[in-house]
């Protein structure tokens, strides 16, 4: 698998996310050392990040490239990232992107995804729900997916797909054509706890060194 796996030095609300340290390493070679199979592409702005990969000798698979000036910053969507790799890679195959911020994702779940890419052009991990869902309107709360006067069992109710963002899976044409990494014949993935976990505050942080 090609496997692009972008990396910023700063984080907006977890300060120093990317380098905690998680089971004995920081975060981002926590998830680089699952992929020594495959041919892994970091796109990083931190020089840190560059330098400890290239004396790591544990991850001679991983390629690195250093984010021009004009994809930095907090703003800049993923998408472009990934669209400036495809192209000055000439990247023909499917891509796998995936966030070091997912620890207990396991690589082996990633290639079981994989394996569906030749009847879609991309695949997205989600969570899967079966609840009843209620919105809010201007005139109040709304049911989503089911008539509060007609009492369903949950387990009749529609299935709503969640994006968790731990893996996404796309075919370099796909993302072209619609500037994201869900295609238009996508097929989504369910994952559970704990590889659906992802740190994006401090309490997810906390939540993730508590599993056992």
């Amino acid at each position: 698998m090609i496997v692009f796996i972008p990396i910023k030095h700063s984080s907006q609300r977890v300060p120093g996310k990317n380098f905690r340290i998680f089971n004995g390493e920081p975060l981002y070679k926590h998830t680089l050392l699952k992929y020594s199979k495959d041919e892994v592409w970091v796109d990083t702005d931190s020089e840190e990040v560059i330098a400890e990969i290239q004396k790591d000798k544990r991850l001679p698979y991983v390629n690195v490239i250093k984010r021009k000036d004009s994809l930095k910053g907090h703003s800049v969507s993923v998408c472009k990232l990934i669209d400036d790799f495809i192209t000055s890679q000439s990247i023909k195959q499917p891509v796998v992107q995936i966030h070091v911020t997912s620890p207990f994702l396991k690589r082996g779940t990633v290639a079981k995804a994989y394996q569906m890419m030749e009847e879609h052009d991309s695949i997205a991990s989600c969570n899967l729900h079966q609840v009843r869902f209620w919105r809010k309107e201007e005139y109040g709360f709304c049911p989503v997916n089911h008539n509060p006067l007609k009492m369903e069992q949950t387990q009749d109710l529609p299935v709503y797909y969640e994006e968790n963002s731990a893996f996404y899976i796309f075919k370099p044409e796909a993302i072209k054509k619609t500037g994201n990494r869900i295609g238009l014949n996508p097929a989504f993935y369910p994952i559970s706890h704990p590889e659906n976990l992802d740190i994006d505050t401090e309490t997810d942080w906390k939540l993730v060194l508590s599993v056992k």
